[in-house]
């Protein structure tokens, strides 16, 4: 994913991310190297990328910079069943928010 990542591209991958943790709360075992690192080289792209979006009033600098560590916790985190439920969704929440401000704002 060489381009500038889309409004679509992040509501994809958040779709996979909630798709893989509500799998391994039902108590499906990722292969790392199959699935876990495939999925994780695909969308670490759209973490970086998003310290690189245009900064409004609200997203500034130490936002994106949080919002991009918290959905590389995210990431690699939605395959594993033993991630709290309560944290999971407090991040999902998160990034969720974020891209919908930037998507509406048209930073993304």
């Amino acid at each position: 994913m060489s381009r500038n990542a889309s409004y679509s591209d992040y509501r994809e991958m958040l779709d996979e991310i909630a798709g893989r943790y509500d799998k391994a709360r039902a108590g499906y075992e990722f292969d790392f190297k199959t699935e876990i690192e495939p999925f994780l080289n695909k969308y670490k792209v759209l973490a970086d990328q998003l310290q690189h979006i245009p900064t409004d009033d609200r997203l500034t600098e130490t936002i994106r910079e949080v919002m991009s560590d918290e959905l590389m916790e995210l990431l690699m985190s939605c395959h594993v069943s033993r991630f709290s439920l309560k944290l999971y969704h407090e991040k999902f929440k998160y990034i969720n928010m974020w891209v919908n401000h930037a998507g509406k704002e048209g930073l993304l």
